[in-house]
């Protein structure tokens, strides 16, 4: 496949799994489902919003030719869908907007984010989950999940950028405490320079998991995955993994996981072996959710083009305020260290924040707001230090 045909092949791509999502529900509807877990009511929801807002980049620039800050104003539309019945529940959002900058009108873009998840029983033992997240942007830190997230991206100057993120999980049961466990996952990954920079990453996994009372789980998981690169300058690598993880989950209360592998990854026959770990910890309280996490994992980001080790940590807060407001506050550490580089080695790291709130006016309209900061600084040598800021304000009145 050219490089010229990724963009289209992307958008088919897209389509054509939201026809198949769109179709599951009813291919699956002969499955039962595990006694005790009632259906949520289906929703379809259409809003539109106008905004306006500031934001600074270094590829911002001033008559002066000094980095600068410019005024945004934003046009969305955002459309939800969710079914659910005994057998399948399954959501579907897609966002849309258009940003139009005060001086720097060559950035002026139409952005796409799109967001899919189901889950479906195919028998009383069996279970499929599927999920796809997409985006396209000139700026991912507006497009980016504004909360808490081991998927993090690395920041680039504003360019045309894809990703696409699609994975399926199928477990099964194979006795009241034992589970097999079966997924892969596809990440798909363009930024639009001269030349293009084009990644793909592509992984299975297989495992087991077994039941250790009511609340707790234990799990071996053997994981391969591949790095494509698509350059000359850049040989593909892959990697083989193993990591056992243990995770509670109360009906209600505190769930938390904790894991711990390693994984060997390879590149033009050389080899290394990396120490790869995870925690997350989700608390909910009366009026508000806590969640936190980290992950140590091997990555490959389109923003530095190459096998990384990366490092992640995150926490935030969410919940309401009053009977109509509703506030999310959210921060994150993340550091990123080239693996098998043989060119100069690629060291970075970075830090970001949000604040989110909204307030009802009524059942159709409310107003939102948001302030965003994200900073990545790189080692001499290595890159350029980035910082993004965002501050956005929006009214949203949703149609149905």
């Amino acid at each position: 496949m050219s490089r010229r045909s990724l963009p289209s092949a992307m958008e088919w791509r897209v389509l054509i799994f939201l026809l198949g999502a769109c179709c599951l529900p009813t291919g699956l509807a002969r499955a039962q489902m595990l006694g005790g877990a009632g259906p949520r009511p289906d929703e379809f929801k259409l809003s539109f919003g106008l905004g306006g807002g500031y934001t600074t980049n270094p590829a911002l620039r001033s008559d002066s030719g000094g980095s600068s800050g410019d005024s945004i104003t934003d046009l969305r539309a955002g459309l939800m869908d969710r079914k659910s019945s005994p057998r399948t529940d399954w959501s579907a959002r897609y966002d849309s907007f258009y940003t139009r900058y005060g001086s720097n009108n060559q950035f002026d873009t139409l952005n796409h984010a799109l967001n899919f998840d189901g889950r479906y029983l195919v028998t009383r033992r069996t279970h499929l989950n599927l999920f796809e997240h997409f985006f396209y942007s000139r700026n991912p830190l507006q497009t980016g999940i504004a909360a808490p997230t081991d998927e993090t991206i690395i920041l680039t100057r504003q360019t045309k950028r894809w990703r696409s993120v699609s994975d399926a999980a199928f477990d099964t049961s194979l006795s009241r405490k034992l589970t097999l466990l079966v997924g892969a996952t596809s990440r798909i990954e363009r930024l639009d320079l001269s030349p293009p920079v084009d990644i793909n990453t592509y992984s299975g996994r297989f495992g087991i998991q077994k039941q250790a009372g009511q609340q707790d789980s234990i799990s071996s998981t053997y994981s391969y995955s591949r790095f494509d690169f698509h350059s000359e300058a850049t040989a593909d690598a892959e990697a083989h993994g193993m990591d056992v993880s243990w995770s509670h989950g109360p009906p209600a209360g505190a769930g938390w996981l904790l894991s711990a592998g390693v994984s060997r990854v390879t590149r033009a026959g050389e080899s290394q072996n990396r120490l790869t770990a995870g925690a997350t910890l989700h608390h909910p309280f009366r009026r508000f959710d806590f969640i936190s996490g980290y992950r140590r994992s091997l990555d490959a980001d389109a923003g530095v083009a190459t096998v990384t080790a990366a490092q992640n940590a995150y926490a935030g807060i969410s919940g309401t305020v009053g009977r109509s407001a509703s506030l999310g506050l959210f921060g994150e550490y993340g550091i990123r260290d080239s693996v098998l580089e043989t060119g100069d080695r690629l060291a970075l790291r970075y830090t970001g924040g949000a604040i989110r709130g909204s307030i009802a006016i009524d059942p159709r309209f409310s107003i939102s707001g948001e302030a965003r900061r994200r900073k990545q600084m790189a080692a001499e040598g290595a890159g350029e230090d980035l910082t993004v800021d965002t501050l956005f304000l929006g009214l949203v009145f949703q149609v149905f």
